[in-house]
């Protein structure tokens, strides 16, 4: 009976010491994955907004029309008094200038392809061409054409 009981004993401890190293081991990989998702979350690349933007009215008058192009971290603005600006992506900011008038800081807001912002004295959104938005606004501006 000694040998049986001693030989259980032997075997809950197997068991026990099995089950702590299992949890142990979950819980490093818990940890390891959780720091691989701050680092690639980290170094992923911020917003590109690079392309051609789109103004598309529904409201106030039909309007498809081009209204700037960004490159990098400059942008040229198409039939406005300011024709380029500088982007300043850490505070949201388009710095706009021209060669009549002062410049001015602006901020504009990026969300899913479409840049709301303020370049021509009222706040527009601009589509980037190719997304679900500017589709989206180019269906309502057809249906609205016809």
């Amino acid at each position: 009976m000694d040998i049986i009981l001693f030989f259980s004993r032997q075997i809950l401890s197997i068991i026990t010491v099995e089950k702590e190293n299992f949890t142990t081991k979950k819980i490093l990989s818990f940890l390891l994955l959780t720091l691989s998702e701050f680092i690639l979350i980290s170094c992923s690349p911020q917003d590109n907004l690079d392309d051609n933007y789109y103004w598309i009215n529904t409201e106030n008058g039909l309007r498809n029309e081009l209204s700037f192009s960004i490159k990098d971290t400059e942008g040229t603005i198409d039939k406005e008094e300011y024709d380029k600006f500088t982007i300043n992506s850490k505070n949201n900011t388009f710095e706009l200038s021209g060669e009549e008038v002062s410049a001015k800081e602006v901020t504009y807001k990026h969300s899913d392809g479409v840049i709301t912002v303020d370049i021509s004295g009222t706040e527009h959104d601009y589509y980037l061409k190719g997304t679900d938005a500017y589709e989206e606004a180019l269906k309502k501006y057809n249906e609205l054409q016809n």
